[in-house]
């Protein structure tokens, strides 16, 4: 009985928790890190702000739980031995379709003034491609372009890309009288023009043909 009653308080206080981290990832994914107080994420989640203390603890404790619990969701959407080509597609279209207000989060933190210092330190899905991009251009060897840019910049600016988007799709959609597109031909189209990026950029890829 003892057990029983310690498998129930975990289990609700795992729910619990999960609650909260949903409720912060919408608050920092629409207002940024600065903008949000523990006050807010509490009322949000239905709680009160010390049981947010006492599960998880300060706010940038709680930033931090937000973005590690789905740090290698955008990576592992692409199986391992995937090509370049192959893991861009399948992680644009997980960030874009499932994981928008992740994504949304960061570019709102970054714009709002986190330090890259304060959050978890790393972002897998970008780790993974500028591995395998730093094997694409290694493969190239001496025929590679010399004036060619670093592989991490160009994954880099893919990324950046990506988190421009979702920072602010709807305005530039709007702007450039796009409004109305639907998400999947959003991450269709971005996945082209991500596509060719990467091919102008590692000529090794140029034979790759669409899937």
């Amino acid at each position: 009985m003892a057990q029983d009653k310690s498998e129930r308080r975990r289990g609700g206080r795992e729910q619990t928790t999960a609650t909260i981290l949903d409720a912060a990832e919408r608050l920092f994914a629409e207002r940024g890190f600065t903008a949000v107080t523990v006050r807010d994420i509490a009322a949000e989640a239905g709680v009160s702000h010390a049981l947010v203390h006492r599960y998880l603890g300060s706010k940038e404790q709680v930033y931090r739980a937000t973005l590690s619990r789905r740090e290698t969701t955008i990576r592992d959407a692409a199986p391992a031995g995937e090509d370049l080509l192959g893991a861009t597609r399948l992680m644009l279209h997980e960030a874009v379709i499932n994981q928008r207000e992740y994504v949304r989060l960061i570019a709102h933190s970054a714009l709002h003034g986190l330090a890259y210092e304060e959050t978890v330190g790393r972002f897998a899905a970008t780790e993974r491609l500028v591995e395998i991009a730093e094997q694409v251009a290694a493969a190239e060897g001496e025929s590679r372009d010399p004036e060619a840019p670093d592989p991490r910049f160009v994954i880099a600016s893919v990324v950046a890309m990506l988190i421009g988007w979702s920072a602010a799709r709807e305005w530039i959609l709007r702007a450039s009288d796009l409004d109305g597109m639907s998400d999947e031909e959003f991450a269709d189209r971005f996945e082209r023009v991500v596509v060719d990026l990467e091919r102008l950029y590692f000529p090794a890829l140029h034979d790759e043909r669409e899937s």
